[in-house]
């Protein structure tokens, strides 16, 4: 059968390329900060995932080496023999090894699920959102992660004003260490800057889960003040001080987390315990796009938006395109990082008018593969 997973390779893909950068627009540009984790191995040594079936492939990237050796040593015999259509079968498969939770564990089986669902839709010439259940629309709205860029820049109110103009469904800032060092008037006065440059846009802080709790509680009358549509990791989700910041929180700036949630545990206490008002799973961290959908249901139900993390893009608005835009309103768009990690896709995404078109022919993405470089088999059939 051509959905039968018979050999699973990796190829060696392109390093992040930072020349990309130099597209960005000047209002941008002139703001960024050094992009970080260029020069990590993960983001040097970048791997396309292939799932080889009888005569098509299914594919994922990109995915670190650490990550690989997880894919070989634990899940490599339990996914040889596995039919990808029989995609309720695949949390049940084999998995040998102590490390089968945690971060790089949870990344492991999210990108070998991906690639089945990869595979699924080259081997039957569906969509992967046919396969889901149908796409409930055909592009999917963005808002930008200004993550990359620095807040404190002069020219922070321009750059504000470029992506309002831009269409992006709002914009996301860093408050990084240094800034909430100095003190809410300062967070007062840097983010007021950007609201009276945008006067009628969301914005949303990300506090990076580098806050300590006294200086959260300082700085959430500021974030109040200046109707923030949310507030992200301001302290370490579902932690004590987590707790703590909610309860001051309510009525205030909604609380969002859930990339870092990666195992299905943690995921349903923060969501059924009431611990966040925006949920933020990350397509290729959470278990993969079924566990995603799952999460994105139960938040619905519970009246919480999910907008997902942008660690995938690709798996990403797969998944918020078969979801209404009620339950999925935006998918995160990183304005920095994403044209570094688009480097190796070979129809990269980009947002036209604030928006990304869901792919409507079969696979997730097409990849770059370099010349003459061999595959390295991680399995095969005996």
């Amino acid at each position: 059968m051509n959905t039968v997973v018979r050999e699973i390779r990796a190829h060696q893909l392109a390093g992040q390329d930072t020349r990309r950068l130099r597209e960005l627009a000047e209002p941008l540009s002139s703001v960024m900060v050094e992009p970080k984790g260029t020069g990590w191995p993960e983001h040097q040594r970048r791997y396309a995932l292939e799932l080889v079936a009888n005569g098509v492939s299914g594919w994922f990237g990109p995915v670190s080496e650490v990550v690989l050796t997880l894919i070989r040593d634990n899940h490599a015999a339990g996914l040889i023999g596995h039919d990808v259509l029989e995609h309720r079968n695949f949390p049940r498969r084999s998995i040998v090894g102590r490390h089968c939770s945690g971060a790089h564990a949870r990344q492991a089986q999210s990108v070998l699920e991906l690639a089945c669902w990869d595979l699924a839709s080259r081997a039957t010439g569906t969509p992967v959102g046919a396969l889901l259940g149908g796409a409930a629309r055909t592009a999917v709205p963005v808002y930008a992660s200004a993550l990359g860029l620095d807040v404190l820049h002069p020219g922070t109110p321009e750059a504000a004003e470029w992506i309002d103009g831009a269409g992006f469904w709002g914009q996301k800032w860093a408050l990084p260490a240094t800034l909430i060092d100095l003190g809410p008037m300062a967070v007062d006065t840097c983010l007021s800057r950007i609201r009276a440059a945008v006067p009628d846009a969301r914005i949303m802080v990300d506090g990076l889960g580098q806050c300590r709790l006294d200086q959260a509680l300082a700085v959430l009358p500021v974030l109040v003040a200046l109707r923030l549509t949310w507030a992200e990791e301001l302290v370490e989700a579902g932690s004590a001080a987590w707790l703590s910041l909610r309860s001051r929180a309510a009525g205030g700036v909604p609380m969002a987390a859930g990339e870092h949630a990666y195992d299905p545990g943690e995921q349903s206490r923060l969501l059924t315990d009431g611990l966040v008002d925006i949920w933020q799973p990350d397509v290729a961290w959470c278990g993969g796009i079924s566990r995603a959908l799952h999460t994105a249901q139960v938040a619905a139900d519970l009246g919480v938006a999910t907008f997902p993390h942008g660690g995938s893009l690709a798996a990403a608005v797969a998944l918020a395109g078969v979801c209404t835009a009620r339950a999925v309103p935006a998918v995160e768009y990183h304005l920095t990082i994403e044209p570094l990690r688009q480097c190796v896709v070979v129809d990269a995404l980009r947002p036209i008018n604030g928006e990304l078109l869901v792919r409507s022919i079969p696979g997730l993405a097409e990849y770059a593969m370099p010349a003459g470089a061999l595959p390295i088999s991680l399995g095969a059939v005996q």
